[in-house]
């Protein structure tokens, strides 16, 4: 008989377990998760020349393509316009007996002028405000009096040789308001930025940093050029680009040596907050030109030295994923039915740290059904139950719906909203009828078949809603309540006083054959 018993238990294990053991649960990311690492089609950083120092094609027209009023403008209004050997100039003053005379000068290539009767004015280093305050004062050396006046009539232009590091040497127009760095935006993307060479007429060379200049605000670096000059551009040193979650992306020229939290902190300014700032990630060619991916931890970045061409990668800090429990009256299957559910259904839900009960319930609004009874949704958190009313949040009725946040742990729950009224008492067929709306209690008792008059003799009844509160009886039914018609005539009342005495009586025999029964037996 065991064995019998063991081989059936056997069969209903296999028929059970499968079935209990079915995870019906599914999981549900919040929408908030975008941030990816970087990956390789992202390395779309501009490694050009112009790139590097954030230079655009319409710098070199913002001064250089003006018109010669334009210019003329622009020099008398810059304190720092050079004389320049073209530049003309106006000198008016006065004469003995208030004659006005007028003269045009123009600066040789010596950078002076000559004045008759007065002489010459030396105009080389000087600016134009001071060489026509010398002017000035030459004139009124002659003539007390005569009150003169200088001013800029035309510029003069000439031509800067450019060569090295560019397609091919060229001559670019220029004037003196020209940069440094109006004249090299024909460069190759392995040029120099960190070390440019301009040689003056006189043979005197000077190396400038075209990078500080740009990208770190040293204008001594980015000179006026002057007549005579040729700029020269050389090769490139180590080159390294870095991007991701920096404060400044880009393509550098950097010292040899040059460590991996120095190219992170002096050249992309530092990783912002919502970078791994524990981890760096270095795509580098080896001998072999075959890509390398390594990941350097920070506290290594002051030693890791860089290599030419390297890519410094800053991925995006992807915040812990943590996950809350909704479960009760939700649909699991993208193919059930929104009105029905033929069972409960569990799911998770991956929060984005700081999120809102609010936004998980739009994110996963979908999941609910038309039986989920939204208004009384209620959140277990530590023990305590915390209402939600759902409902009010997804119709925007909720006047704090950003107030909740979530935390790990905390589990939903949804009840079924049961679409069904109880009718019982007094009434021919008492039973559980389907739930219409807008209907009061007249309605359900003529659905279960009206009053029973052998039961109920003057149409009294009572209703409770699902919570056990009396409900006033004119009011419209609401779902799971109870309607209840009362028992109240003689027959019915002694009718049940009757069969509550026989069931009592025939108990206490059967109790007494037994223990007949068994008296017999011992003996």
């Amino acid at each position: 008989m065991k064995k019998y018993f063991f081989g059936l238990c056997f069969l209903l294990s296999l028929i059970i377990f499968p079935i209990s053991a079915l995870d019906t649960s599914i999981i549900i990311r919040s929408p908030l998760y975008t941030d990816t690492p970087v990956m390789d089609e992202a390395l779309t950083i501009d490694r050009s020349f112009k790139g590097q120092l954030g230079l655009i094609d319409e710098i070199s027209s913002n001064i250089d393509t003006l018109t010669n009023e334009e210019k003329i403008i622009s020099a008398m209004s810059q304190p720092d316009y050079p004389v320049t050997p073209g530049d003309q100039i106006r000198l008016s003053y006065v004469d003995s007996k208030q004659i006005v005379t007028t003269l045009t000068l123009q600066v040789n290539t010596s950078y002076k002028v000559s004045i008759a009767p007065f002489g010459e004015v030396d105009g080389r280093g000087k600016s134009f405000e001071q060489f026509r305050n010398e002017i000035s004062s030459v004139v009124k050396n002659y003539l007390p009096f005569s009150n003169p006046q200088v001013s800029l009539m035309n510029v003069g232009s000439f031509y800067i040789t450019v060569r090295g590091e560019v397609k091919r040497t060229m001559q670019k127009p220029s004037w003196g308001l020209t940069r440094l760095s109006h004249v090299v935006m024909d460069a190759s993307d392995y040029a120099s930025t960190r070390n440019i060479i301009v040689t003056s007429l006189n043979k005197e060379e000077i190396s400038y940093d075209l990078y500080a200049a740009l990208r770190e605000g040293d204008l001594t670096q980015d000179p006026l050029l002057k007549t005579g000059d040729i700029v020269t551009l050389i090769p490139s040193g180590t080159t390294v680009s870095i991007l991701g979650e920096v404060k400044r992306e880009g393509t550098y020229q950097i010292g040899d040596f040059s460590t991996l939290s120095e190219v992170i902190t002096d050249y992309a300014k530092g990783v912002l907050p919502s970078g791994d700032n524990k981890h760096y990630t270095i795509r580098r060619y080896d001998s072999n030109n075959q890509i390398q991916i390594m990941s350097v931890e920070a506290s290594l970045a002051n030693t890791f030295k860089v290599q030419n061409y390297d890519t410094i990668l800053i991925n995006p800090l992807i915040p812990q994923t943590k996950a809350v429990s909704i479960e009760g009256a939700i649909s699991i299957q993208s193919t059930q039915s929104t009105n029905t559910l033929s069972s409960s259904g569990r799911l998770y839900y991956q929060f984005y740290p700081g999120e809102s009960v609010q936004n998980m319930l739009l994110n996963m609004s979908t999941k609910f059904t038309a039986v989920s009874d939204l208004a009384n949704m209620y959140l277990k958190r530590d023990g305590k139950i915390i209402p939600i009313n759902a409902k009010s949040i997804l119709i925007g009725e909720s006047k704090e719906t950003n107030t909740l946040i979530l935390q790990e742990g905390d589990s939903f729950v949804v009840p079924f909203s049961q679409l069904f009224v109880h009718v019982a008492g007094g009434v021919l067929n008492p039973g559980t009828y389907p739930y219409i709306p807008d209907k009061n209690a007249s309605y359900y008792i003529n659905a279960a078949g009206g009053f029973d008059p052998s039961k109920n003799r003057n149409g009294s009844f009572s209703i409770l809603d699902k919570e056990g509160n009396r409900l006033d009886k004119d009011v419209l039914v609401p779902t799971e309540a109870i309607v209840t018609a009362k028992v109240n005539t003689f027959q019915a009342v002694n009718g049940m006083n009757l069969a509550t005495t026989v069931t009592i009586t025939g108990l206490i025999a059967t109790v007494l054959g037994i223990i007949a029964s068994v008296i017999s037996l011992t003996n």
